[in-house]
């Protein structure tokens, strides 16, 4: 009987496409159900809405309806106690008539339009537009940190996925030896002792399996929360289709520096539209009366030109300038310094998978060479020509060399991963 290894599948790269899921379905799936990005889209739409906002808020008539009653009396006026009239006596106690008339009793339909203020208009509107590429930068970036956390989460559960199926096809092999060795202690070709360090072996392999299934649970149900699905009783999952994507035309990083660099000049626009001529029309209609005798001839209406011109505000606009250069000159610092940062990232990490690359075809080589020895080991074991030490030594050794194959794989896809992350 053949020596059937998990690893042989894993050498071949090959698998049967079935339901289990995949990488792409818990990408796919956690991009739907993360609330920081669903979050984002209603925030996004909220940006949307700011424009029209903007323009209703800046461009629109301003309609709006005002009521007052103002009354001013006055005391001992003309031995009257309490006397409300536009024509107090002198020794009267009261307001200055100047100031209140006696009296104010308002109804006006009021409306107001800003004149020529398109310039102040398209600044903050080129403000709201630089936001908004914010909020898609953001959730760009939180979709990316999103697929690096779950492609990690995944190539780790699988890594224990296929050492649980290896430990598996080993312990199974092992017992399958044990019987052999049970029937050579009987016709006294092995000792009893023999016999008990191999069933320990297997004790001692069915509680490593253990560890590795409680850990290969723990990977599983972090996959499944982080892609926001319910855990089921058990799953598998397929290997990881992990290919390096293509350089960007502009990174990411850099797309951010270049936003945050508009967003300064941006802001510092809106900031300087209150140093614009503003011209506005306004004017009312209705009831405007100082006291009530003929208040019913008090209906009328008025209209006029409002200009503000700014004149001095402490130089404020000069320090505002000053504050957004030195602004500029910090995001060139951080852009420099990671523009040299990602490239020196992006030749470590492909420095590395090639290295481990090169590692993987010798320990594959070496693989195949101990497969062939523990075959040899294998049939003279059933012969009783080899001592079980030997022979649980052969299959210690292959064992290690299978998991650090199995490492070795598990890092150049985490390496790529890696790659995908810095290069976007």
């Amino acid at each position: 009987m053949k020596y059937r290894f998990f690893f042989l599948l894993f050498l071949s790269l090959q698998f049967v496409v079935s339901q289990e899921p995949t990488l792409d379905y818990f990408l796919e799936t956690a991009k739907q159900n993360a609330p920081a990005l669903s979050e984002n889209v209603n925030l996004q739409n909220i940006g949307n809405l700011q424009n029209d906002l903007i323009i209703a808020q800046n461009k629109a008539l301003q309609v709006n309806i005002t009521s007052e009653i103002l009354i001013a009396p006055y005391f001992d006026n003309r031995g009257r106690f309490i006397d409300i009239t536009t024509t107090p006596s002198p020794q009267a106690y009261g307001y200055d008539i100047g100031i209140t008339n006696g009296g104010l009793y308002s109804a006006q339909l009021n409306i107001t339009k800003n004149l020529f203020n398109q310039a102040a208009v398209d600044n903050l509107l080129l403000q709201n537009k630089i936001q908004n590429n914010s909020l898609v930068l953001i959730h760009n970036e939180i979709e990316h940190n999103l697929i690096k956390n779950i492609t990690d989460t995944y190539i780790i559960a699988y890594q224990l996925q296929l050492q649980s199926n290896f430990t598996s096809e080993i312990i199974k092999d092992i017992e399958n030896r044990l019987q052999v060795v049970e029937l050579l202690v009987k016709r006294a070709v092995l000792m009893e002792s023999d016999y008990l360090l191999l069933q320990l072996d297997v004790e001692s392999k069915k509680l490593e399996l253990e560890q590795i299934k409680n850990s290969l649970r723990t990977a599983i149900n972090q996959l499944y929360s982080l892609s926001g699905i319910p855990m089921p009783g058990t799953t598998t999952i397929t290997i990881p289709n992990l290919v390096i994507g293509n350089a960007p035309n502009t990174n990411f990083y850099i797309r951010k520096f270049e936003n945050d660099s508009i967003q300064i000049e941006a802001d510092r626009s809106v900031f300087e539209n209150k140093y614009k001529p503003q011209l506005s029309l306004y004017g009312n209609t209705g009831l405007n009366a100082v006291e009530i005798r003929n208040i019913d001839k008090r209906i009328g209406l008025s209209a006029g030109l409002r200009l503000t011109v700014p004149i001095y505000d402490g130089n404020q606009r000069s320090i505002i300038a000053q504050q957004s250069k030195f602004k500029q000159e910090n995001i060139e610092f951080y852009r420099k310094n990671n523009s040299i940062l990602l490239a020196n990232g992006l030749n470590s990490i492909e420095s590395q998978r090639r290295t481990l690359q090169d590692n993987l075809l010798l320990i594959e080589e070496q693989l195949r060479q101990q497969q062939k020895v523990l075959e040899i080991y294998k049939g003279k074991l059933v012969q009783g020509q080899v001592s079980i030490v030997d022979y649980l030594n052969v299959v210690l050794t292959y064992k290690q060399n299978v998991y650090t194959k199995l490492q070795m794989q598990t890092n150049i896809w985490l390496l790529q991963s890696q790659y995908n992350y810095l290069n976007w």
